[in-house]
């Protein structure tokens, strides 16, 4: 994706501040003359409030000099709508009746509200009501005058942006438009030397030393695979030769054991190769059943004696890499029988879910469950190197299968979820 929408983000920004701010300002047009208008009445009637102040304490007869403000002794004589509203507000400074009046009241007394009150009849007087028409198409005109700005505003800020972030649209095409297998250097001279530059300069580099590292481990995993492949096959192949001579009992103890560790170490570059491997765009899909079958019989070594029971159809299939599904049971099937001691093991398939139970003496006692994925955790009487169950769970994430394992009464449980089905 290039910096359209870092580019629209930025025009719409400044775009909506401008737009309200020019509804900011209309609104506060038309309430500045509210209360300029009001404050003028309550000015007037504060200056009323002096005057009939002053005529009481002279004892003559209370008479505001403005024509449009009466005078009332007490709250009893007030015209009925202003006296039920005084009722429920005691202290309201300002009434409108059914007839459309408006009226400002004001009180001689502040601490009398019964008494001496000033009524205004302000409907005649109100400027601003006669002016909405006036002052609505002044704001009217604020807001297009701002809505217009905006609209220039935005098509400067789209050339602008467009000129400043054309660097940055360039450095996201180079990176876009490079394959995979081949990482884009020597790129950063091309831009000029400011923040994108700089930034080009810096990714530049991490490319570069992703690049090596790329290299370096694609040339770790071939070499690991003939090194130590090929080792392997000639020990193997001179153990089964060995194996045949003539040996004394405890002489075949110590090839047992060599050909049992020769084996674990070619299942641990197995599964370590796999997880090496990138894992391709697209997986081919594979038949559950005939993988596990071939699986069975690549192991039918460690599986005998054991019985095993498969109960899956034969419609079902997995995307996931054959060989990496592959290590997966030979793993968990090897704990199985090795470590589980188990005769029996159970393979399902429900809902999505892989199911393998079997009906060993489970995990050894001081083993927690929620340890069983970590690297290098095993029973203290494991032989092994404690990683089966976390190359299982690590080629498991590979393709986005969940694992899960739990301790039975008599064996262990574990399902692999593929979250696809």
């Amino acid at each position: 994706m290039k910096t359209k929408q870092l580019r629209n983000r930025i025009v719409i920004y400044f775009v909506s501040i401008v737009v309200l701010l020019s509804l900011l300002f209309s609104s506060v047009t038309l309430i500045f003359s509210f209360v300029v208008e009001d404050n003028f009445f309550y000015q007037i009637l504060n200056g009323q409030k002096r005057l009939v102040k002053e005529q009481i304490n002279q004892a003559q007869p209370p008479r505001p000099n403005v024509s449009f403000i009466k005078y009332y002794e007490d709250r009893s004589t007030l015209p009925l709508p202003i006296k039920i509203a005084l009722e429920a507000e005691p202290r309201r400074k300002e009434f409108s009746d059914d007839s459309g009046k408006h009226f400002h009241i004001a009180f001689v007394d502040e601490s009398n509200l019964h008494q001496h009150i000033l009524l205004a009849d302000v409907s005649d007087q109100l400027v601003v009501n006669k002016l909405m028409g006036t002052i609505f198409g002044f704001s009217s005109a604020l807001l297009l005058f701002g809505i217009a700005l905006a609209l220039l505003l935005a098509f400067g800020t789209i050339k602008l942006v467009k000129k400043q972030l054309q660097p940055l649209d360039d450095l996201m095409d180079i990176v876009d438009n490079s394959p995979v297998t081949q990482l884009p250097t020597n790129f950063a001279s091309r831009f000029k030397s400011n923040e994108i530059g700089r930034f080009a300069k810096v990714l530049q580099l991490a490319l570069t030393r992703i690049n090596s590292f790329i290299n370096r481990e694609q040339q770790f995993t071939r070499d690991v695979s003939h090194e130590l492949r090929t080792p392997l096959t000639i020990n193997q192949g001179a153990l089964t030769l060995l194996a045949k001579t003539q040996l004394t009992p405890e002489q075949q103890k110590f090839v047992v054991r060599i050909d049992d560790a020769n084996k674990q170490m070619q299942r641990t570059i197995e599964a370590l190769l796999a997880l090496a491997r990138e894992k391709g765009t697209e997986i081919k899909k594979n038949n559950l059943k005939a993988l596990i079958e071939t699986c069975v019989l690549d192991n039918l070594e460690v599986l005998s004696g054991v019985d095993l029971c498969i109960e899956i159809e034969s419609n079902v299939y997995i995307e996931m890499g054959e060989d990496e599904f592959k290590l997966i049971l030979q793993n968990l099937l090897y704990n199985a029988v090795e470590h589980g001691k188990c005769n029996q093991i159970k393979l399902s398939f429900h809902d999505g879910s892989l199911s393998i139970i079997d009906n060993g003496k489970g995990f050894p006692s001081g083993l927690a469950i929620s340890e069983a994925f970590e690297t290098g955790v095993r029973g203290s009487s494991s032989n092994g190197c404690g990683i089966g169950l976390s190359l299982v769970k690590r080629l498991c994430e590979k393709y986005g299968v969940k694992v899960k394992i739990e301790q039975m009464e008599n064996g262990v449980a574990v399902e692999l979820c593929f979250q696809y089905q």
